[in-house]
């Protein structure tokens, strides 16, 4: 890769739009717990294992959406101390390095139970519901036909939102543990591949299925799916679309209609750029597809800004974009598991053409 697709490449990472415009238009500030996420890759990469966990405890401290990728580094790690010699001592360092790290954030507020519980309720807010005003995630498109929070208890819901999470990660996370069980020294870039596939694949499975998720969750799967943005140019680039468009109910009430528009311009003349790396031309397919989503998402925009909608559903709209929304990203989900399932097949071919 030439030195100017690298840098368009870190370009894309530090100036994905949905991050800007949450973190400066809405102030809702997820940079330093996704900035945390990078180290914990980084060290990963490194084998700094003891550092990986503490990176990630800072991740998921500043910000408790970072317990998403929690599966995928519990059991990425779990891994390494079973394919070690002395694995039971990295088990043990790392669960000093874990409840040291918590134990210095949570310093503050030890002594104090009443405090202790009430960080508990901001992690785990079971009062505030199945999800948060319209995010593009299943229980909120399922609710448009039937209404589970008339149907079930908020206990109930709980149960329903855990199993189904649950079943939408475990497959990526079990992958992944006996991927890195199998690693040889020649496999770590490609472990470290799969290990951010996981990352993507639980994230976004707890974006989708989990209980309480907000619109700007979505922040969450995209970091991860960034750092593979040279192996993945159009699934990526077509993921943050989607992601913008289902932001933009919450950027509409905020007033950021302009910054929104400015940012989706950008971001398109940026990817669009002739020194964006392209290992895999585009499929035709995928090229029809990725033209008819940005169709429709167009015209939602215009008739969302020129067709008053109608008394009876004054929502009618960003009901629409939750629906396709979701759609979009069960389909994101599906394709980055079938991915993160099959890049140990390629992985031969790519180095035999590489030869």
């Amino acid at each position: 890769m030439s030195w100017v697709a690298r840098q368009v490449s870190i370009f894309s990472v530090l100036l994905q739009p949905c991050l800007i415009l949450i973190d400066h238009g809405h102030f809702q500030y997820n940079s330093v717990m996704l900035g945390f996420l990078v180290w914990t890759v980084y060290f990963a990469a490194q084998e700094s294992y003891i550092l990986m966990a503490v990176s990630f405890c800072c991740s998921f401290m500043f910000k408790q959406m970072g317990l998403y990728y929690a599966p995928a580094v519990f059991a990425f790690l779990l891994a390494q101390c079973f394919r070690r010699k002395h694995g039971t001592v990295l088990f043990v360092k790392l669960g000093v390095a874990v409840v040291a790290t918590v134990g210095v954030m949570l310093g503050p507020w030890i002594t104090s139970v009443d405090q202790l519980q009430q960080i508990l309720v901001r992690v785990f807010p079971v009062a505030r519901g199945l999800y948060e005003d319209k995010v593009a995630n299943v229980w909120c498109a399922v609710n448009v036909a039937v209404k589970l929070r008339s149907l079930f208890d908020a206990q109930s819901l709980v149960r329903l939102s855990t199993c189904a999470t649950a079943l939408a990660f475990i497959p990526s996370c079990i992958h992944l543990f006996f991927t890195i069980r199998r690693q040889t020294r020649t496999m770590q870039s490609t472990a470290i591949r799969v290990f951010k596939y996981c990352l993507v694949n639980t994230s976004l499975a707890f974006f989708l299925f989990s209980f309480q998720v907000h619109e700007k969750s979505i922040l969450v799967p995209l970091a991860p799916a960034l750092l593979l943005i040279d192996e993945e140019e159009w699934a990526v680039n077509w993921f943050v679309q989607v992601a913008l468009f289902s932001l933009y109910p919450l950027l509409y009430v905020d007033g950021l209609q302009i910054p929104y528009w400015v940012m989706a311009v950008l971001w398109a003349f940026l990817r669009s750029c002739p020194a964006c790396p392209a290992h895999t031309p585009t499929p035709k397919c995928v090229m029809v597809l990725q033209w008819t989503s940005m169709l429709v998402m167009l015209a939602l925009h215009t008739a969302h800004a020129f067709v008053p909608p109608p008394s009876s559903l004054p929502d009618i709209y960003v009901v629409l974009n939750v629906v396709y929304c979701c759609a979009m990203f069960v389909a994101f989900l599906a394709y980055f598991n079938y991915r993160q399932f099959t890049c140990l097949q390629v992985q031969p071919t790519l180095k035999q053409k590489k030869d």
